[in-house]
């Protein structure tokens, strides 16, 4: 009988174009490809969303790369990480880690000095507060970010956590896409060495032209003749098989 893996996964790659420049992320294998003239021509490892916050399937276009990126802390880390940790070690916690606290959302936000929040609000979940992490060595972000329109918040972006791209099963994130050697995919998307933007923070650098990207998950892949399997991490195949089935 067929295959769950391979029927799912032939579903889903017919989303992908058959030629052209565009990435494609695989949430199952954990690896990132890029494809130019429809063939494959460098690859990397990816750090993708752990089973409880899994990496979501979208097609989109990166447009743009943003070097020196600033780390906007999602808000169920600052009350659930952050805020604990203001009122056990101190208002120090967050300027020993470069952390700034802002009045919104918006685009003009007004920078706050830690004793105006009440971090016991915050921990109960009855205030919030924007926290974001500036541009350094061990910003979360690392030294670039490419954006991708989507509802769900989800980017590409550098991290200062390498040793984490040596475990088999690379499944660590909140749901963005953790890359290997996100420099050289910028020389890649940017076709040259990106300029020295040191002391930039936040700095946008235009693609020449936008690359689509596919957010994909193949449980089943093809090379040299095999099919090669991936274990079914977020446990989606049997989901598909069992639609399937409903039809």
């Amino acid at each position: 009988a067929p295959d769950a893996r391979v029927l799912a996964s032939l579903d889903r790659a017919r989303a992908l174009p058959s030629d052209g420049r565009f990435l494609v992320v695989g949430a199952g294998s954990q690896r990132l490809l890029m494809f130019d003239d429809g063939r494959l021509r460098d690859s990397m490892r990816v750090i993708v969303g752990k089973p409880g916050s899994q990496t979501p399937m979208i097609a989109s276009v990166i447009h743009y790369a943003t070097f020196n990126p600033y780390w906007n802390v999602p808000a169920d880390l600052v009350r659930k990480t952050i805020a604990p940790n203001v009122l056990r070690y101190g208002k120090g916690y967050l300027a020993d880690r470069s952390y700034e606290l802002l009045s919104g959302f918006g685009d003009n936000p007004s920078v706050l000095s830690p004793s105006d929040v009440d971090w016991q609000a915050v921990v109960d979940g009855r205030e919030t507060i924007r926290v974001r992490q500036l541009p350094r060595e061990d910003n979360a972000m690392g030294e670039v970010k490419f954006g991708l329109t989507n509802g769900r918040g989800i980017f590409l972006h550098d991290t200062p956590n390498k040793e984490l791209f040596d475990k088999s099963q690379r499944t660590f994130s909140s749901g963005c896409v953790r890359l290997e050697d996100a420099p050289r995919l910028a020389r890649w998307l940017l076709g040259r060495e990106p300029a020295d933007y040191a002391g930039l923070a936040e700095h946008h650098v235009r693609l020449p032209r936008s690359v689509p990207i596919y957010i994909t998950y193949l449980t089943a892949t093809e090379q040299a003749g095999e099919v090669p399997f991936t274990d079914d991490i977020y446990g989606r195949d049997d989901a598909w098989q069992a639609r399937v089935a409903a039809r």
